[in-house]
């Protein structure tokens, strides 16, 4: 008898936002094996987003040679972010100066854990978005439960550089408050969830233009998994929830997002200027 036929790899979808150092921490060698051997097959990419001060070098020397990975450097606001913040944001623009670096973020403003005052994160976003117009990168959004605030925060900067709101988590009419200031709206897994009709609407307003697609992984596992600890692996369920619930053919829906994140991560800049 000959040998068995090894099983055909399922091609990577692009993925605009995935933690994979946690995705390493929590699922381990054989999943970031099965990442690699599916986006270099598929030409498709991730980014890699940051969430502390110093962790890009940590990150750059981990993901930082794979062809499909494009990493951002940024600050999420959790309680040990509010300390120190002047000499944190210092060292954070070492890293926004690099090539390697194609985003500001993620950052932004949490309302929900409320880790440090509204003004408090309100100071470490806006030193962020400051380095992001700086330097004419995209900036990657964090905001739960504060959208008045965020709003007012990012309304001017997104006519000067690209703004995502990252996994998207309002309604309709946040959502075309958003768009109307001219920011990118991106959507995880939990706009597959049985209570997300508030983000189906949001999604259904979304130009494909401006429309993005995320795992956020390990977290926003979409169905039938969710629960569970997500991987960019698991994408492909969002895409074909999105493309039902939009009427369009999946493919034409990867190929827009794919285009969306080439133009404001890689060599194609959304506002006319290259962005690496």
């Amino acid at each position: 008898m000959g040998r068995k036929a090894n099983p055909p790899v399922a091609l990577g979808l692009t993925d605009t936002h995935a933690h994979l150092s946690y995705v390493d921490d929590r699922l381990g060698d054989e999943a970031l094996r099965g990442i690699d051997q599916a986006y270099r097959a598929s030409g498709a990419m991730i980014l890699d987003p940051g969430v502390d001060y110093d962790d890009f070098p940590r990150r750059q020397a981990a993901f930082g040679e794979l062809p499909y990975v494009w990493l951002a450097a940024g600050i999420w606001p959790d309680a040990d972010s509010m300390k120190y913040v002047e000499t944190r944001v210092s060292f954070l623009e070492e890293q926004v100066r690099s090539p390697a670096c194609v985003a500001v973020g993620e950052c932004g403003l949490d309302y929900h854990w409320m880790n440090g005052s509204e003004q408090e994160q309100a100071s470490l976003f806006g030193a962020q978005l400051g380095l992001a117009l700086q330097y004419g990168k995209p900036f990657l959004v964090h905001t739960r439960e504060a959208h008045d605030a965020t709003l007012a925060m990012v309304q001017e900067a997104a006519g000067r550089i690209p703004v995502i709101i990252h996994c998207f988590g309002y309604d309709i009419d946040e959502a075309r408050a958003y768009l109307k200031a001219g920011c990118y709206l991106s959507f995880a897994g939990n706009i597959t969830y049985k209570n997300a009709d508030g983000l189906r609407r949001a999604c259904l307003e979304t130009p494909l233009s401006r429309l993005l697609l995320e795992t956020d992984a390990p977290y926003m596992c979409p169905e039938p998994r969710r629960g569970r600890q997500s991987s960019p692996l698991d994408i492909g369920h969002t895409y074909t929830f999105v493309a039902g619930l939009r009427g369009i053919d999946p493919t034409a829906l990867a190929e827009s997002v794919a285009l969306n994140a080439r133009q404001l991560f890689g060599k194609l800049g959304a506002v006319g200027t290259p962005a690496r």
